[in-house]
């Protein structure tokens, strides 16, 4: 044999074959001691010697067993039928019929355990589905035991063919009263501590419906024995009461303890009917105790469910910061929040029950769902933009809405805010442009306006012969020199008033002015599809610096990564703003997933007039450069990027001297 084929032959005897440790010893014991005691507890009326009686609560011990622990344990099963069938009716172990019945009552009940596991139903009962399929499948299967168990000892001759349909009757009606009466506890063995609960909680009532269960066993039992069968059903009375006010387990106890006053009332079998006759009965009553107890526990349990829903709803309507509005199929407003009351006033209170059309006289539930943006009325009167959506209730009549109503004038407002910023850093940035365009108009139209005022006075100083001839001449080179000196000036205050000056000296706080910017850029962002990650330290300390001035620096690196991101997927149009400290300054770093910048352009990147757009001035990134060194700091462009596009890094030092002048 292979070493796979060893292994599956391992795993195969582990699936068949419990573990023997020292625990399961001890489980294995205690369920054979109990097997024992409760086959010896109720030897009541039995067929000749054989275990075949009209109770047999070991069914539902060895049934609760092999749910819990498994179809493996059914040797221990086997084990404890066979020493019950020795030491409670003195049969020979070595009987070949005694053998066979004890593993053939095994195999049965693993196959029901087996089957009822693979339904779920290895644990406590609490639904009307679940009780059906444990009373219907154990009716068939203990049926099938009891057909088996008693054709083996009709084989052997210990049975006659007369006694066979009797015996089955007795034993089937046995095994069943004993797992309808006795697993359905036992599986909630674990709650026990819910149980004591409930007792000391409740315990003159306990008692009381003990005590009426006990009464009506004892009127039973004294009348005559021929009066006993038709007065049996009252007993159902107490039985319904307590499955109602306690569920399954209730119900279950009640009817466990209605059997054992039947067994002990049924000792005297000259005073009490046929046992096999009112055991038919707790069977039908133990059917009926477990199938109402189910339906109870199951109804139970969808209030609570139910009323937790509802709480979690109620919470939900309660933190919400919208209008909710349940609109029932008539238009009126069963059900508002406290926003809602906030929103609309008084008249919004669900308790008064207004129509939608005088809260939202605009607004038609035309369609199952949808979204709409009206004007809205609020309480005292004024006016506001209201977002609405609608859905219709989910219903089985679907009729309804629910509606949210979400009062849009803060978000408006906070959008005009932004496009105002933004409105106003493109003014500036318009503003910084002039300035850098008169610089450097200035700085190319110097030398020519010299040499023109040279040429001009040269001129007049070679007119000079010809002045007495005509003196417009003189006058008219005077009057251009004198035109071309007056320009070189304009150029020279316009230089000075757009470069110099000192800068304004406020304290910024760099995440707050980060998220402000990205904040202005989110509508352009969405236009272009591209996406902005922002990983800003929380702990970058308050600068002095020119808030605006930083601003148009940002302003201007985000455009030009924007546009860089024009020819990418819109899958990867990345940009990343990030921010943090370090050796004294603060370094703000732009990064995109564009194509990168060329390297015939990167070195003069920052130079006036120089781009690598077709349609671009050449003068954003000059003007940035030229605020941010005058700030103390500067501006440049990085290969170490992340993200394969440009990467430009800001350094701002963290001056908390003088003003510095730019």
């Amino acid at each position: 044999m292979n070493r796979s084929a060893s292994a599956a032959s391992a795993n195969a005897s582990r699936t068949l074959m419990p573990r023997w440790d020292r625990r399961a010893v001890a489980v294995a014991s205690v369920y054979v001691v109990l097997y024992v005691l409760l086959d010896g507890l109720s030897y009541v009326q039995p067929v000749l010697k054989l275990g075949i009686t009209p109770w047999n609560p070991q069914a539902g011990l060895t049934l609760a067993f092999l749910l819990f622990y498994g179809p493996r344990w059914l040797m221990v099963t086997a084990l404890a039928s066979l020493l019950s069938e020795v030491l409670v009716r003195g049969i020979g172990a070595t009987s070949p019929a005694v053998l066979s019945s004890s593993v053939w009552i095994a195999v049965g009940y693993a196959t029901l355990a087996a089957v009822l596991r693979r339904h779920d139903l290895a644990a406590p009962i609490r639904t009307s589905t679940a009780a059906a399929w444990l009373a219907g499948v154990s009716l068939v299967v203990t049926f099938l035991i009891a057909a088996g168990y008693v054709g083996l000892f009709v084989g052997a001759g210990e049975l006659t063919h007369g006694d066979a349909l009797g015996s089955i009757a007795r034993y089937w009606v046995g095994d069943l009263n004993g797992i309808l009466t006795l697993t359905p506890l036992l599986l909630y063995a674990s709650e026990w501590r819910d149980g004591l609960r409930v007792l000391r909680e409740h315990r003159w009532e306990v008692l009381a419906q003990l005590a009426t269960v006990l009464v009506f066993v004892w009127i039973i039992f004294g009348f005559a024995a021929t009066d006993q069968l038709r007065f049996y059903y009252a007993v159902f009375v107490p039985v319904v009461w307590i499955a109602l006010r306690w569920g399954l387990p209730g119900a279950m106890l009640a009817s466990l303890a209605i059997q054992i006053g039947v067994i002990i009332g049924s000792q005297d079998e000259s005073r009490s009917p046929p046992l096999i006759d009112l055991q038919f009965l707790v069977l039908t009553l133990g059917m009926t105790a477990l199938l109402l107890g189910a339906v109870v526990t199951e109804r139970v349990r969808v209030l609570r469910r139910i009323a937790t829903h509802e709480a979690e709803q109620r919470a939900l309507l309660a933190m919400s910061p919208d209008a909710v509005l349940a609109v029932d199929s008539g238009g009126r407003v069963r059900i508002s929040n406290p926003a809602a009351v906030r929103l609309f006033g008084e008249r919004a209170g669900a308790q008064k029950e207004p129509r939608l059309a005088e809260l939202l006289p605009h607004l038609a539930l035309e369609s199952p769902e949808g979204r709409a943006t009206l004007d809205a009325r609020r309480g005292d009167g004024s006016v506001f933009p209201a977002e609405i959506a609608w859905a219709r209730l989910d219903t089985p009549s679907n009729e309804g809405f629910l509606v949210t109503v979400r009062d849009a004038t803060e978000r408006r407002r906070a959008e005009t805010q932004l496009r105002e910023r933004d409105t106003a850093l493109a003014r500036a940035m318009r503003f910084a442009v002039a300035g850098e365009l008169a610089s450097a108009l200035a700085h190319e139209l110097n030398q020519p306006i010299t040499a023109l005022v040279s040429y001009l006075r040269a001129s007049e100083i070679l007119a000079e012969p010809f002045a007495s001839e005509d003196e417009r001449v003189k006058a008219t080179l005077g009057k251009a020199a004198q035109e071309a000196i007056r320009a070189s000036e304009v150029l020279r205050r316009m230089r000075d008033f757009y470069r110099g000056g000192a800068f304004k000296r406020e304290a910024v706080h760099i995440p707050s002015l980060c998220s402000a910017v990205a904040a202005a850029f989110q509508d352009r962002l969405r236009g272009a599809g591209a996406q902005l990650l922002m990983h800003i330290d929380p702990a970058i300390p308050t600068i002095e610096a020119d808030s605006i001035q930083l601003e148009i620096v940002l302003h201007n690196l985000l455009v030009n990564a924007i546009d860089a991101l024009s020819q990418q997927p819109k899958s990867s149009r990345r940009i990343e703003l990030s921010a943090a400290c370090s050796d004294g300054d603060v370094i703000l770093r732009v990064e995109d997933s564009g194509s990168g910048i060329a390297t015939e352009v990167a070195h003069k990147l920052f130079d006036p007039f120089i781009t690598s757009k077709p349609d671009g001035m050449g003068l954003g990134l000059a003007i940035s450069r030229s605020l941010v060194r005058g700030r103390g700091g500067d501006l440049s462009l990085t290969a170490a990027s992340t993200m394969g596009g440009a990467c430009f890094v800001v350094r701002l030092p963290i001056v908390r001297g003088e003003a510095l002048v730019l």
